[in-house]
């Protein structure tokens, strides 16, 4: 019961930042991911891989983090098998809108892990 409560509180709070296209990117890259148990409000943390600082960040914004990072590297490797790894429907031709599209649902979710994070 406690959980419903905390899913309940937590959904006010952010899913109404995130439009239906957000959630249509967000179900079908994070997936398995994507679930009421990340709906928690406890934070967990990401460190910026170039400074070095750690933020500590809700799960869905975490695994959108996680996933921007991943097409970063996988764009900057030059790397289509590595994002078909990803996700079947990647491609060097379409990984930096869905970076862009991750990036920016971190900064609707989180503006401070975003600007600690990624900006």
């Amino acid at each position: 019961m406690k959980h419903i409560k905390t899913f309940e509180s937590y959904k006010e709070r952010k899913k109404p930042r995130l439009n239906a296209a957000d959630m249509k990117f967000l179900m079908k890259f994070l997936g398995d991911k994507f679930s009421v148990d990340n709906f928690s409000t406890d934070k967990i943390t990401r460190t910026n891989q170039f400074s070095g600082e750690v933020v500590e960040i809700d799960p869905i914004s975490a695994a959108c983090y996680d996933l921007a990072m991943m097409l970063y590297n996988g764009y900057n490797n030059q790397d289509e098998r590595f994002l078909k790894q990803i996700h079947p429907d990647l491609k060097l031709t379409n990984v930096v809108m869905n970076f862009d599209r991750a990036k920016y649902i971190v900064l609707k979710m989180d503006p401070n892990a975003y600007s600690k994070l990624l900006d």
